[in-house]
């Protein structure tokens, strides 16, 4: 039977939409596998029903099923070893068409818990959902250092009392929106949660009292006006509120009287029903590439949790919260992290993304036993962090808030104060548990303390075996980075030069920066990315500077970049390692990322801890001038086409080969202001930066070479 209104697409539409996964052949290592599809045009993920087949090596049909949505997670282990899989329409000849792929003989073995499983496993008692009573003792013995930095923080709440209700959604004159929702995370994420922590885990009556009375006061608010997750005026309040409050509900049960906890428990549930119709609305299973969202699911999950069994609950809406929120991180979850460890929203993103589930994950794993930190991408998460969080180097590349640091008073904390928290132990990484030990307590915590005294039976066994150890020249291709050092064990004099080359194309926190690189020495940026913010996200200084490709280390073609918001402006890593004489280097292919060009292939090879040569081979079917740009954080100088910029007591001289420019330009100007178009109360000031740029002569052919010297 023939059907001609479907089809499946093989390739994504935009940038919203999932990868299909397993493809081409990749080789696989958590078992089973989630299988995960475009849905057929015109439908959303859940509209109609698939029938899935994989068959192994010998041709036989070892798994058949039909689901509705667009992923699928079988419930049994499979043998490990070469399968192919496809997906049909049932009764019709239309097919996704067969893919091939290879279970890794040391994949993970990680069957998914069930909402049963987990609802079975919460005890009856107060709280349970970050720890229970048991767990309490542990904490204080291995916690002791923490332990003070909650009580700074319990001071400083006493300090900031009660907040002032929002009144930007009516009163001109009142605090806007952006500077209302960052003074907020400090009462929800950062006061509400420290006093409710202080209660339970240092006995304190008082700071639960005022946990208490902050908590209602937040509830007074009214989840469907200005505080909404919805709402017009912006969701950042809303995901405070979604985040904080399952958490918070748990642990102060015990100072509600039944009134308090019913009115409570509702304002809860009301929020939880937002994120799922957010999540509904976007098809999230299908369209995983909004970021906000994917915060999401962990907080309706939670909410699931933390009101099973209160009265007045929907048993039958908690369970399907749940059962949506486990079906996310057993499927296309995380759709910016990818099974190599990497984020593709860049390091900013990464620590803090990363941060939001943890409170979800590790309640399923102690209800059910069976824990989501298994999956790959969580156990390699830590070797990510090592190359690109390192707390000693001053900016983060790549992507948005790239400047900020944990303590930045533009986004206090969303850098995460210790990211290594968590991951490190899943690792099994020294290196990375040294960082977790080092950032374990600082001297307030400033935004993610919901994750810091999670116990620690919550997380999966250590599987050393898994995790590649940490080398001078890794790659992160699914998400699209390479990190090369000339000796990562000595961070103090480590020449570490960071590239991106992402299937992940310019959008939402990614900027169309495909190429660019960044270069340091012992921490201190010689090359850096260029342009901020501004006040806010989408300030015309963020989409017209910071989003624009002349703001990074790549090149534009007679003056043109890549494109912000063009999925298909692509691009990969070919080859990363370390040659037989020592040589670190990659090679990148940003073909797709110019379609005026036929084709860029950058190599990058760093052969001693002083040296650095980036090569381009540029062609072009018509004549073309190539911009080559550098940014710095310190003012260069000029001699010829020798470029010389010094910063932090190094210095490094840019040499390019005869012949590659004609000319080289010096700025220190942006093309649109830092505070354009923004009232003159909210202007911000940010440290100065500066921008070289070389210019050819006009040639079908470039070859380019830049010789960097570091001294």
């Amino acid at each position: 039977m023939s059907n001609d209104t479907h089809s499946f697409p093989k390739t994504r539409s935009d940038g919203w939409k999932v990868f299909p996964y397993p493809v081409g052949g990749v080789t696989v290592y958590e078992n089973p596998p989630a299988f995960i599809w475009l849905p057929a045009n015109g439908d959303t993920a859940h509209n109609i029903p698939y029938l899935v087949t994989v068959k192994n090596a010998d041709g036989e049909t070892v798994l058949s099923e039909t689901v509705t949505g667009n992923t699928f997670v079988p419930g049994q282990i499979l043998s490990a070893g070469a399968y192919t899989w496809n997906v049909t329409l049932p009764d019709t000849d239309t097919a996704r068409g067969w893919e091939s792929f290879v279970i890794a003989e040391n994949a993970i073995p990680f069957v998914r818990p069930t909402a049963d499983e987990v609802f079975a496993g919460i005890p009856t008692e107060r709280p349970r959902h970050l720890f229970s009573q048991k767990d309490i003792p542990a904490l204080l013995h291995d916690h002791a250092p923490e332990l003070e930095t909650l009580r700074r923080n319990i001071i400083e709440t006493y300090k900031d009392g009660l907040p002032a209700r929002p009144m930007y959604h009516h009163d001109p004159d009142a605090l806007p929106y952006r500077e209302f929702f960052g003074r907020f995370r400090d009462y929800c994420d950062r006061n509400l949660v420290a006093c409710a922590l202080g209660y339970h885990l240092l006995g304190d009556e008082e700071a639960g009292q005022f946990a208490k009375k902050l908590f209602l006061t937040i509830c007074d608010w009214n989840p469907l006006g200005p505080c909404a997750l919805n709402g017009p005026w912006g969701d950042e309040v809303g995901l405070s509120c979604a985040r904080c409050f399952p958490a918070v509900f748990d642990m102060l049960c015990p100072l509600l009287d039944r009134h308090q906890r019913a009115y409570c428990a509702q304002t809860v549930a009301a929020y939880a029903a937002q994120c799922e119709e957010r999540l509904t609305r976007l098809d999230y299973m299908a369209n995983p590439g909004n970021s906000h969202a994917g915060r999401l699911p962990a907080y309706l999950g939670e909410a699931a949790l933390s009101l099973w069994g209160e009265p007045g609950m929907d048993e039958t809406v908690l369970r399907r919260w749940l059962s949506y929120a486990l079906d996310i991180y057993g499927g296309m979850f995380p759709f910016f992290g990818t099974p190599d460890g990497g984020w593709a929203e860049g390091t900013f993103y990464a620590t803090s993304y990363t941060k939001w589930y943890l409170p979800f994950f590790s309640a399923v794993a102690r209800f059910s036993g069976k824990s989501f930190f298994d999956r790959p991408f969580y156990r390699n998460f830590a070797r990510y962090l090592l190359h690109f969080a390192l707390p000693d180097h001053e900016i983060h590349p790549f992507g948005d808030g790239y400047w900020c640091s944990p303590d930045s008073p533009e986004w206090p904390g969303f850098f995460a104060q210790n990211p290594f928290h968590v991951y490190a132990d899943l690792s099994g990484l020294p290196e990375a548990g040294a960082y977790d030990r080092a950032l374990a307590s600082p001297d307030l915590y400033l935004l993610h303390l919901l994750d810091v005294f999670l116990p620690t039976e919550a997380l999966a066994a250590v599987k050393p075996d898994f995790t590649a150890p940490v080398t001078d020249a890794d790659a992160f291709p699914d998400a699209g980075f390479v990190s090369l050092h000339s000796d990562h064990t000595d961070p103090s004099s480590d020449l570490h030069l960071m590239a991106r080359a992402s299937k992940f194309g310019p959008g939402s926190h990614r900027q169309p920066d495909n190429g660019s690189f960044a270069l340091f020495c012992g921490g201190t940026a010689l090359i850096a990315p260029s342009g901020y913010f501004g006040r806010a996200y989408g300030t015309k200084h963020h989409m017209q500077w910071l989003n624009t490709t002349k703001a990074h280390n790549a090149i534009l073609v007679d003056g043109v970049g890549q494109t912000f918001g063009n999925h298909t402006h692509t691009a990969k890593i070919v080859s990363c390692g370390i040659a037989d004489d020592g040589t670190r280097f990659t090679v990148l292919d940003m073909a797709e990322s110019y379609p005026m060009l036929s084709g860029w292939k950058r190599i990058i090879r760093m052969t001693d801890a002083h040296t650095v040569t980036v090569e381009d081979e540029i062609t072009a079917d018509a004549p073309v001038v190539i911009t080559w740009s550098l940014h710095m954080l310190s003012k260069p100088s000029a001699n010829a086409l020798t470029v010389t910029v010094t910063r932090g007591g190094h210095t490094l001289t840019a040499v390019p080969d005869i012949g590659c420019f004609a000319t080289v330009t010096l700025s220190d100007k942006y093309d649109v202001d830092l505070n354009e178009g923004e009232p003159e109360q909210f202007h911000v000031t940010m440290p100065q930066q500066y921008h070289v740029y070389y210019e050819t002569t006009r040639k079908l052919e470039h070859r380019i070479c830049v010789t960097m010297h570091i001294d």
